[in-house]
């Protein structure tokens, strides 16, 4: 079984390694030009809700969610070949209560030709629109990218091999990027009652092995930007088999009288997933700009609520130093997922001398939580002020309505995360230097 996690950065690429692929670098002269940039986000949230959303944001607030501190380096050894290092301090993908050192890019370059470029190492994935720059919050206006989208991703970076084809007409440049690579990485799950084998709520995080490849064509001119990929990625966990399936047992007490049993069924070495994307951001007339991204991804697993479909729809307006925008997100997984997580969410056993029905029926809330599907939207409305030319201020109110169930909700114990309404108030400061 596969759980889900907002994925963050998968384990950093060795120094050793990283500084061995450097050294291989043909270097054309003796100079080696540095330039460094830092980067940070000071983010609160809070919500009107005493569960929490999204791993951290509740009614106590929260400088978790948002906050990041990161620093870049990057080298130039000719025309041709650099590098590029870039590190960041952020919550951990392993806990909840943890903060991490991690490596998001550590790679060198070669380009052989103006409109060619070959990677290799550690980088981004070139998922969404701000998939490569979302841990620099003053990048882009959004106090916080759309959950139901940017949560997609199985990984968001790799070490690997990219290479990437330009091609410049008029007006637009065309970019067409293939990748594979290979990551390690945690996925999250949470149990409303107990979770694994441990009888208390919360959370857990499983190790997974990925494989990701790609292929992404990008057309942009100096106001608009499109994007579509296909992406095929393997995963494997790194402890024990994939649950391909939950099954059900009857108890031969009585009729119609049994349980989904996590322990038994059919297991896989891997899945594999795919995923596809496409984003566009289109500026109007009257310094209006519209951003639309849709993802799509497949997961056949016992955590089959991880195939799922999500999209938002973004108006803004720079007026001056500010940005007000709304928009609107959602994400679903399929109908019939949902119906099987209600039937194993509503499953109980009677009491009975020959059988722990109190155990049994805590087993099967955390079934239903392994499916781990989502049904929600979220409608936001926010603003961005450019202070300086690096420095943002950002403010937003979000409402979130669950439907049937939301995996991004740790809903209380003896409940579950059916039709929430969740509010929630953003402010955060986000820079560059």
């Amino acid at each position: 079984m596969i759980p889900f996690i907002t994925p963050h950065s998968a384990k950093a690429m060795p120094p050793k390694l990283f500084l061995a692929l450097a050294l291989s670098v043909p270097l054309a002269s003796q100079a080696v030009e540095m330039d460094w940039s830092g980067f940070g986000t000071v983010g609160y949230a809070t919500s009107d809700q005493p569960y929490k959303y999204q791993r951290f944001i509740d009614n106590q607030g929260t400088l978790t969610r948002d906050s990041v501190l990161g620093g870049q380096v990057d080298l130039k050894f000719s025309q041709q070949f650099g590098a590029t290092i870039q590190g960041k301090l952020a919550p951990s993908d392993k806990s909840d209560t943890q903060w991490d050192g991690t490596l998001s890019w550590a790679f060198i370059s070669w380009r052989p030709m103006d409109d060619l470029l070959i990677r290799l190492g550690k980088f981004r994935l070139p998922f969404m629109l701000n998939t490569e720059n979302s841990d620099v919050g003053a990048t882009y206006d959004f106090a916080r990218l759309p959950v139901e989208v940017y949560s997609i991703a199985p990984t968001t970076d790799v070490v690997g091999l990219s290479i990437s084809k330009s091609l410049f007409t008029d007006p637009m440049e065309w970019n067409l990027e293939a990748y594979t690579g290979k990551a390690e990485t945690h996925w999250r799950y949470y149990g409303r009652e107990i979770r694994d084998v441990r009888n208390s709520p919360g959370s857990w995080f499983i190790p997974v092995d990925i494989k990701s490849s790609g292929l992404v064509l990008t057309a942009r001119d100096l106001d608009n930007t499109f994007r579509i990929g296909i992406h095929e990625v393997i995963a494997e966990r790194t402890d024990q088999p994939v649950h391909a399936d939950i099954p059900y047992r009857s108890i031969p007490v009585g009729p119609n009288i049994g349980f989904y049993d996590l322990t038994k069924g059919r297991r896989v070495d891997q899945l594999i997933i795919p995923v596809q994307t496409i984003a566009a951001s289109i500026s109007l007339p009257a310094n209006f700009k519209v951003t639309t991204e849709y993802a799509r991804i497949k997961v056949n697993s016992a955590s089959e609520g991880l195939t799922r479909w999500g999209a938002y729809l973004a108006v803004s307006r720079r007026m001056g130093d500010w940005t007000p925008y709304v928009y609107y997100a959602k994400v679903k997984s399929p109908d019939s997922t949902l119906e099987k997580y209600k039937t194993i969410n509503e499953n109980r056993v009677p009491s009975s001398p020959f059988y722990n029905a109190n155990l049994i029926n805590q087993s099967q809330t955390l079934a239903a939580d392994v499916v781990a599907p989502f049904d929600q939207w979220t409608g936001a409305i926010g603003s961005s002020y450019r202070i300086t030319p690096t420095s943002l201020l950002k403010a937003e109110w979000s409402h979130t309505s669950t439907g049937v169930v939301s995996s991004f909700v740790d809903a209380p114990s003896g409940g579950d995360s059916a039709n929430k309404q969740i509010n929630v108030i953003s402010v955060s400061y986000n820079f560059t230097f």
